[in-house]
């Protein structure tokens, strides 16, 4: 058999499938395309808005400040060390969990994109990622006025802070596109997802601090959202992140990746059919 034989029965059954890795490095490639449909997505929530994204900036600013409040006087934590941390903690955790409960729906958002036009599937994630890194933008400046206010100068190990949000950026990819097709698959997923993420905020050490478990503080050091937070937060607050929270989130990053992919190659041509 020839080559164009073989070129055309693949035409008849279909294409021959990407190699492995492909269509998320051709989603990295896109960058033009997901991020200008993220922002196309925030233009499209604050219509009209006077304030826009800084409204998530507002609303963040008073919850931080009310729970800093009450959480300081029940922990006994003086506020100029508890509110830096919760503010950070929580604003680094609103990102995560929004990236993971909207990565559910990435492929339902662009279903007429999906039916119309090959695009590499993990665009739709990368534009979820995306347009909530935008909203974290507006939002981490809430942690400058603190910092301010109680005097925490900034120390040359804050810039460790941004290898950590690219490692926690990379983690949410493979997350977001698992989730985005087992939801694309099974509906249900979105919800269990709603669930898992509102006991995971009182399980992660958002607004105590890992330490206070004393001898179960195993419950922490399992819990990949908590290394993930902790790779951001720990150098804004002049301290080194562990050497846990740097080898979980690696580690995480390349098995995640492994089965994302797999699981891409697995279904990436019934994905169109699901949507």
């Amino acid at each position: 058999m020839t080559a164009a034989d073989i070129a055309v029965r693949q035409i008849r059954i279909g294409a021959a499938p990407n190699p492995i890795g492909r269509d998320l490095y051709d989603g990295f490639r896109a960058w033009r395309l997901w991020t200008m449909l993220g922002w196309n997505d925030i233009r499209q929530r604050y219509r009209r808005s006077y304030l826009g994204p800084f409204w998530m900036t507002i609303s963040m600013s008073v919850l931080v400040c009310a729970l800093g409040f009450i959480y300081s006087h029940l922990f006994q934590t003086q506020i100029d060390v508890y509110l830096p941390f919760l503010s950070l903690g929580f604003i680094i955790w609103s990102f995560i969990s929004a990236c993971l409960k909207e990565s559910c729906q990435a492929f339902f958002e662009h279903e007429s994109l999906i039916k119309q036009m090959r695009v590499p599937f993990s665009t739709y994630v990368l534009c979820v990622i995306w347009r909530n890194f935008v909203v974290l933008l507006h939002t981490i400046v809430i942690f400058i006025p603190i910092s301010l206010y109680f005097r925490h100068a900034p120390q040359p190990i804050a810039l460790a802070a941004l290898p950590g949000l690219l490692l926690l950026w990379l983690n949410l990819v493979w997350a977001g596109l698992i989730l985005a097709i087992l939801n694309t698959r099974f509906r249900d997923v979105s919800q269990i997802i709603d669930t898992v993420l509102q006991i995971a905020i009182f399980a992660t050490p958002i607004m105590w601090p890992a330490s206070a478990l004393g001898e179960y503080q195993f419950v922490a050091d399992i819990n990949p959202i908590y290394h993930w937070i902790e790779l951001v937060r720990a150098p804004l607050l002049g301290e080194v992140p562990s050497a846990a929270s740097w080898t979980m989130s690696i580690v995480m990053l390349v098995l995640g990746t492994a089965v994302a992919l797999l699981l891409l190659r697995r279904t990436e041509r019934r994905i169109v059919y699901w949507v």
